[in-house]
């Protein structure tokens, strides 16, 4: 059964509600102002036909974008997806009266991720197929050409697929739990050319490994390195804890701006290799690092920020919680012959707190957390230790959002954000906020003391309510003192 539902309006995302039978249902891939067909039949309704199409559709966009729903945009024109970006930031932080938020997209909106993943299937011809799991289920999206992907991956995919059917080696299956290949994860270096590929397989057993390696070889498709991953638990989660190297050093370089980078396969490195400068570059230059200057880089994974910053500071301290990524950021500052970095394994909210226990000066602080933002304490203790400049880079608004807040709460005024199209045609952005210590409510607690006044009320107008500042002791307990080792670990300049 089919129900037409006229003028649809959507919001920053191109879903519209519908109602059906009294249930309201999101139906994806449409465009404000758009007529559309619904199909209604189904467990989760979608839309069959757009009877009137908005000028900002396109035609030559994914044909799996219905089945996989992983690209939210890729039915809509760039120009157009990039005003959509911008609105929804400029209405996300409205609240700070910060006006428009400027945004920077992509030259080419496609083929740009360095790195991708597949699952494994036996298709019904009984032939090796690879794909992404579709919107809300475990079933596999069997894709063949993914247009976020580098071409080069899209390239191996295919025939390492036909290796794999030709040497008769069975894809995984979940229901079994039978079968050897589960994933491929490919990174690429689309300045340096290497190429990593990593093959999960269920648990060491893998047959047939040395003729899949012979076969890629004959292909010439340039391949560095092969590693095969282990992982046998019933989980979504791509990699396994274990490792080999099968073929090459286990490793690749690529080169971002001036420098030369070692990327493991459970390195972080963003996504977007090309997006990554623009994104850092402009972190690095809001920053305005001066060459007495101490630096936290904070969430560092394998250093790529805290060696661009150490171009202007007197010293970076990069923090991360991965210690594969504390081993290939130290060899990073290494191979770029920089002196003035060091590399701590730690947890950043852990670090922070013990700087400022230990009442420790630092003047910038750059943060990339992960999606899920920074923490009350880690932000909390900034408070305590004062840094002139904090620059977060965010790859979710909302969050960011919500940390914002407490940064006010901490005298801290917002004097920009601005967004970095990293992920095109996908929902996600990346955000760089800027923001001051402010001195002058530091001047005001001063007076404030001197006159013996116990509470007065801070004046902020970036601030939404007032919240004292945390005492630094009331901050979270480390994990040193709480096991009662007396050779705590300090962090001393």
């Amino acid at each position: 059964m089919v129900k037409e539902f006229k003028n649809v309006k959507t919001e920053y995302l191109p879903d519209t509600e519908v109602t059906i039978n009294d249930k309201k249902y999101l139906i994806h891939g449409v465009i404000d102002g758009e007529d559309i067909l619904v199909e209604t039949d189904l467990k989760y309704p979608k839309l069959k036909e757009v009877t009137k199409e908005s000028p900002e559709r396109i035609h030559d966009g994914c044909i799996y974008q219905n089945e996989c729903g992983g690209c939210r945009f890729m039915h809509i024109n760039y120009d157009y997806e990039k005003k959509l970006k911008q609105k929804f930031l400029t209405d996300l932080f409205k609240p700070f009266g910060l006006g428009e938020i400027p945004f920077t997209g992509m030259e080419n909106p496609y083929n740009y991720r360095n790195k991708c993943q597949m699952t494994y299937k036996l298709s019904k011809s009984k032939k090796v197929v690879s794909g992404l799991y579709e919107e809300y289920t475990h079933n596999i999206v069997t894709i063949s050409n993914c247009m976020l992907q580098s071409e080069k991956s899209n390239q191996i995919i295919e025939i390492l697929n036909k290796i794999l059917t030709k040497n008769k080696i069975q894809p995984y299956d979940e229901k079994t739990r039978t079968g050897i290949i589960r994933h491929i994860f490919i990174r690429y270096g689309f300045n340096s050319k290497q190429i990593m590929l990593v093959i999960v397989t269920n648990g060491e057993f893998f047959p047939g490994r040395n003729n899949v390696i012979k076969d890629l070889n004959k292909e010439n498709l340039g391949i560095t390195t092969i590693v095969q991953n282990y992982n046998s638990r019933d989980t979504s989660i791509v990699l396994g804890e274990k490792e080999r190297v099968i073929y090459g050093p286990g490793y690749i370089y690529e080169y971002v701006s001036d420098y030369k980078f070692k990327i493991s396969p459970k390195s972080f490195f963003q996504v977007n290799t090309k997006g990554m400068e623009i994104l850092y570059s402009k972190a690095i230059k809001n920053s305005k690092i001066k060459n007495t200057d101490i630096v936290i880089d904070a969430y560092c994974g394998v250093g790529t920020i805290s060696i661009f910053a150490s171009k202007f500071a007197k010293k970076v301290y990069g923090v991360e919680l991965n210690k594969n990524a504390i081993v290939d950021a130290r060899l990073n500052a290494k191979i770029n012959n920089i002196s003035n970095i060091e590399f701590i394994a730690d947890d950043a909210t852990n670090f922070m707190t013990h700087l400022a226990k230990n009442k420790e000066k630092v003047d910038v602080v750059i943060m990339d957390p992960p999606r899920d933002g920074s923490t009350k304490q880690f932000i909390n203790a900034i408070g305590y230790l004062k840094p002139r400049k904090v620059v977060y880079i965010s790859c979710d608004a909302r969050t960011l959002k919500r940390d914002l807040y407490i940064f006010s709460d901490n005298d801290y005024i917002i004097n920009s954000i601005e967004g970095v199209d990293m992920f095109p045609k996908t929902q996600h952005t990346e955000c760089i906020a800027v923001l001051e210590y402010d001195n002058e409510i530091e001047e005001l607690e001063k007076l404030v003391k001197e006159n013996k006044k116990n509470n007065t009320r801070k004046y902020n107008e970036n601030k939404i309510k007032y919240i004292p500042k945390a005492d630094v002791e009331m901050m979270r307990e480390d994990k040193y003192e709480a096991s009662g080792n007396k050779n705590q670990k300090k962090y001393r300049y």
